[in-house]
């Protein structure tokens, strides 16, 4: 089973702990804090790029702007709360047609991270189908 790549990309020394735990107590094992910007722009210019990246919603407006406009992961998980005088990032995102698994605030939910974790691992390019002949369908 594919183990995703998960980048956290928080300013708080705090959070970035708690993300990881979280993480790490759902099974996720490969993932990576970057602590400056760049950090982050050597991780997703990088061969191999993240499956996630997880932001905060209260990061500054215009490097959340930048970085939406090189988005190179799979998925977008936003946490904390938006800030009502600030241009909201979730939603800008999702404008962009960006995958926006979930905003979660703090704290952290865990059930809550699970859930948005779950819909990571669906590969819809990789559902099983199964198909029944006629004679056993019944």
């Amino acid at each position: 089973m594919h183990q995703p790549y998960v980048l956290i990309h928080q300013a708080r020394p705090s959070h970035q702990i708690l993300l990881h735990q979280a993480l790490n107590a759902q099974g996720m094992f490969h993932v990576r804090i970057s602590e400056t910007s760049a950090d982050l722009d050597a991780c997703l210019n990088a061969d191999h790029r993240p499956d996630l990246l997880i932001l905060d919603h209260a990061m500054p407006t215009r490097d959340g702007l930048a970085l939406l406009e090189q988005h190179r992961t799979r998925a977008l998980l936003f946490v904390g709360q938006a800030i009502p005088t600030r241009c909201n990032l979730a939603q800008e995102a999702r404008n962009r047609g960006l995958w926006v698994l979930a905003e979660l605030p703090w704290p952290l939910s865990m059930p809550c991270l699970q859930r948005a974790l779950q819909a990571l691992q669906v590969r819809p390019w990789r559902r099983i189908q199964t198909v029944t002949s006629a004679p056993h369908a019944h």
